[in-house]
This record gives C-alpha cells, sequence and structure tokens, in this order.
C-alpha cells in the first residue's frame, strides 16, 4: 500500500508539472485535478500508517524488546499532512486568486 502511494506521489508530481508549465487554460482547469491527486496520496498514507500503528499495537509479532515507531512513522505522518495541506492551498488559491487576464504589452519605443 506504500508502493501504492509512492507511486500516486509520482503521478501527483507529472500533473504537477504538466500543468503548471502548461498554458492558461491548463492552470485554470488543472487544479481539481491535482488537488484530488494530492488528497487522495494523503488519504492512502494515512490508511497506511493507521495499519502500521494498529499492526505494532495489536500484533504479538511486533512484541520485540526495543522495537518502537520512529523515524519513518513521523516522516510519513509530516509528508501526509504536507499532501493535504498543499491541496487546501491549492483550491483555497484557485477561490481566492484573482483570475489571470490576459498580458498588457508595453509600448515599443522603436514602434514609435
Amino acid at each position: 500500500m506504500a508502493s501504492f502511494a509512492t507511486i500516486l506521489c509520482l503521478g501527483g508530481l507529472v500533473t504537477f508539472i504538466v500543468i503548471m508549465s502548461g498554458g492558461k487554460y491548463k492552470r485554470e482547469t488543472g487544479w481539481p485535478f491535482v488537488g484530488s491527486m494530492m488528497t487522495l496520496v494523503a488519504v492512502v498514507e494515512f490508511i497506511t500508517i493507521s495499519i502500521v500503528a494498529y499492526l505494532y499495537d495489536n500484533d504479538d509479532q511486533f512484541t520485540i524488546p526495543g522495537w518502537n515507531l520512529d523515524a519513518s512513522f513521523y516522516l510519513s505522518t509530516v509528508s501526509a499532512i504536507i499532501c493535504l495541506l498543499g491541496a487546501a492551498g491549492l483550491v483555497l488559491s484557485a477561490y481566492l486568486l484573482p483570475p489571470e487576464d490576459g498580458y498588457d504589452f508595453l509600448a515599443d519605443p522603436l514602434d514609435a
């Protein structure tokens, strides 16, 4: 399941790069897809974290002295939170920031 989250995260990164490098229309219409991909990545990561924490607490296979949920547990939690905050920021920026207008060309002094 963690491998699935990694593949989804890479897919989300590719869609983000494609949409940001595309034109105005791609940027204005592509944010729901990127936001939903980032939210899906965060949900899959949280599910994976929950499964690992549940198995660690309730399965006798993991009752080895000295074992604990360490840095990777915290890193994955922070990663999921960053994905969720990034998706929320993307959605908020799509609704709160003014839309892109056309370009205002400066007068060329050589044409005057």
